[in-house]
Formats: structure tokens, C-alpha cells, sequence
């Protein structure tokens, strides 16, 4: 007879116990979650990490799943919006197991879980985005489609369902109910246009852009008017402005010069009235005219005997009395007019003047 060695005896032993353990035994790791099967009921739902032990199979079974997140992907699909227009949405979901216990009974395993799970989210989709018109997704204000963008996402997860199996409820709740799933979040991934539809876009956001560069120039218009009205009332204000200054400089002016030529008619009135003699004959002889005068008018009494300082006294001489004895001339001043008491001569003088 043989002997069995002790390394093989060892061996052996060692592979039956490992083979009980496994047999009798079963481990749940961090992010898992094991369901007892015992004779074909769910006997226990073990969802703390460890080493559990177990009736060997047939008597009992063990199915474990992951409860980390997991990402589900749609197909994209033509929906109809409120409006009539056509649009391709696609989406994802989060989602995860949060009741094992319906979830093996309703589900199973993680496939027949997302084939199920992508059915009641297209399905709200498509209720939800029908309700929508084209106008939520495609719009020059894009602060306004961005809080489109989450209202719509909110109502896919969150909004109360009217229609189908679910109606009542959300379709987190729904799916919570049913599989023991737990949405986490459904999201829009794109959202694109048909051939057909994005030519109807392009005459909307024509038509649009039309219209508020319409705006735009009206604004313009408006302010520019609103400008061009205060710049006329500013510039009334400093014409009003200047005028009335001006009319205070020369009152200014008027009264000084008043007061200078009384100081001159004061200090020397013979001058004053020389002054006043040029000044009348310079506006008499402003305008290109031809004037005819008597040879003895007083506009030419200066031609006859010009004003010239004496050489003693240093007062006018060489004219007759009469001449310096002239009136200082007034308002009424004509010096185109004769001397009073001399009589015309026989033949009349002629003088062109011409400045």
C-alpha cells in the first residue's frame, strides 16, 4: 500500500477548505450590494463591505451589483415640438441601483436595467419637448435658452407625468418605484435641427435681427433728436448769452466814449468839433456816390482854412472868426448844409466824392 505523502495530504486539505469557504461564504466589496437568494426568495440584503457566510448552492445563492454611478446614453430622436417644427435630441442619465430588493425582482441584471430605464426616458422626452416650442432652443437671447435648457432638464426628471403607466408621478419616482433605480440626473447632450426645420431658422433669426436693428435705429433716431434738441437749446442760451453780453460791453463802451469826447470838448472844443467834422464827412462819403454841394457848404470850411496851431499860444489860427466860432456840432449836425446868413454863390460848386 502507498503512502501519502504529507505535502499531498497538506495540498488537499487545503483545497477543501478553500473549497468550503467558497461554498459557504460570500464577500461584498466597498460599492457593492449583495441579495441573498434563499430557495428562490430574497432572504437578505447584505450592503456593508465584508465576509458574509452562506448555505451552499442550490440552498442559497448570492447576487451582488454594483451601486457606483452609472451613465446611460439615449439615441438620438426627431421630436416634434408644440409649434410643429422638427428637432434631433439626444440625452444621458446618471443613475444607480438604490433598492436592490425590487431591483432583482423587477430587473434582474444591469442590461435588462438600461434597456428599461432608456424606454421611460425617451418617453418623457418626447412629452416634454412636444410641449416646447422651437423658440426654446433656438433664440438670439441666449441667457433665455440656457434657463430653458434647465427648466426643460429639470421637468425631464422632476415633472409630474400625465400619461402612460407613471402617470402622477415623476419619472424619478416612477423608475424609483418600479425598478428600484434611483435617476440621479437626466441631461440634454445635443439638440440639432433637420434640413427642413434650419431653414426656417435662418428666416426666424432674419426676421429677428430685422427687427431689432429696427429698434436699434429708432433708438437712435430718438436719442439723436433728444441731442440735437439740447444742442439748440444750448446754443440759444449762449447766443442769448453773448447778445446780452455784448449789449453790456458796448453800453460800456458807449458810455466811455461819451465820457471821453465830453472830457475833449471840455479841454479843447475846438478839436471836438474838428472830430465830428471828420466823422460826418466820413459817413457822408462812405457809400461810392457822387455828391453835389454848394462851394460854400460847411464840409469844406476845413479845406479853406485848415486848423493849424499858433506858433506863440499854440491855439487854431488861420481861419476866419466865424469858423472858430462854430456851434459843437448836435444830434441835428448836417454839414452838408450852408452857413446860416451866407447866400449861395451865382455858380454853383461841384465836389465828387469818392472814398
Amino acid at each position: 500500500m502507498r503512502r501519502i505523502s504529507l505535502g499531498t495530504l497538506v495540498t488537499a486539505i487545503l483545497v477543501v477548505v478553500v473549497l468550503l469557504v467558497k461554498l459557504t461564504t460570500f464577500m461584498v466589496r466597498f460599492s457593492e450590494v449583495a441579495v441573498k437568494v434563499r430557495m428562490g426568495q430574497v432572504a437578505a440584503i447584505v450592503d456593508k463591505p465584508g465576509l458574509y457566510p452562506r448555505w451552499p448552492y442550490p440552498f442559497e445563492s448570492i447576487k451582488t451589483y454594483d451601486t457606483r454611478l452609472r451613465t446611460l446614453d439615449t439615441l438620438e430622436s426627431e421630436i416634434k415640438t408644440r409649434d410643429g417644427k422638427n428637432v434631433i435630441v439626444g440625452n444621458y442619465a446618471l443613475w444607480r441601483i438604490a433598492n436592490p430588493n425590487t431591483f432583482y425582482i423587477r430587473v434582474g441584471n444591469e442590461r435588462d436595467a438600461e434597456d428599461k430605464l432608456r424606454v421611460r426616458i425617451n418617453q418623457r422626452r418626447a412629452a416634454v419637448i412636444g410641449n416646447e416650442n422651437l423658440s426654446a432652443f433656438v433664440n438670439l437671447n441666449q441667457a433665455a435658452v440656457d434657463a430653458n435648457y434647465d427648466r426643460i432638464e429639470n421637468e425631464l426628471l422632476n415633472g409630474i407625468q400625465t400619461e402612460g403607466e407613471s402617470a402622477g408621478l415623476s419619472l424619478h419616482d416612477a423608475v424609483l418605484a418600479d425598478f428600484g433605480i434611483d435617476v440621479v440626473k437626466v441631461d440634454l447632450r445635443r439638440i440639432s435641427l433637420p434640413e427642413e426645420t434650419t431653414q426656417t431658422v435662418f428666416q426666424q433669426m432674419s426676421a429677428e435681427r430685422q427687427k431689432e436693428a429696427a429698434r436699434f435705429r429708432e433708438e437712435g433716431k430718438s436719442r439723436a433728436e433728444t441731442v440735437r434738441a439740447q444742442a439748440e437749446a444750448d446754443r440759444d442760451q449762449i447766443i442769448a448769452f453773448a447778445e446780452r453780453k455784448a449789449q453790456e460791453i458796448q453800453s460800456t463802451g458807449i458810455q466811455a466814449a461819451t465820457g471821453i469826447l465830453k472830457q475833449i470838448n471840455a479841454e479843447d472844443a475846438e478839436f471836438f468839433e474838428w472830430l465830428c467834422w471828420l466823422d460826418a464827412l466820413r459817413d457822408s462819403l462812405r457809400q461810392k456816390s457822387t455828391i453835389f454841394l454848394d462851394s460854400r457848404s460847411t464840409m469844406f470850411d476845413y479845406f479853406r482854412a485848415p486848423v493849424t496851431p499858433h506858433p506863440e499860444s499854440g491855439t487854431a489860427s488861420g481861419r476866419d472868426a466865424s469858423l472858430l466860432k462854430l456851434p459843437v456840432p448836435g444830434p441835428d449836425f448836417d454839414p452838408l448844409a450852408p452857413r446860416t446868413g451866407e447866400q449861395p454863390e451865382s455858380s454853383e460848386g461841384a465836389a465828387r466824392g469818392n472814398p
